[in-house]
């Protein structure tokens, strides 16, 4: 059985050329429930918005490009 991050992923991939279209520059992304749930410019502002929306739920934020390094887990607790 796939996990929730690995359902966010799949979602991600999916939205990214749409994703890249509407947005010119570069964004962070928030991605759950396979959807997109919002854009920030900055990681620390998804994160936030991620604890306070989804505290008990995987999800994914990604930045759409593909120069930055990402971890491929980040748990950020208060």
């Amino acid at each position: 059985m796939r996990d929730a991050l690995d359902e966010q992923l799949d979602a991600y991939h999916q939205m990214l050329p749409e994703i890249k279209k509407k947005f010119k520059t570069p964004v962070w992304v928030l991605v759950a429930h396979r959807e997109l749930i919002d854009t920030f410019l900055e990681f620390s502002q998804a994160a936030k918005y991620a604890i306070a929306k989804f505290p008990d739920e995987q999800v994914l934020i990604r930045h759409t490009s593909e120069t930055v390094e990402v971890a491929p887990f980040v748990s950020i607790e208060d």
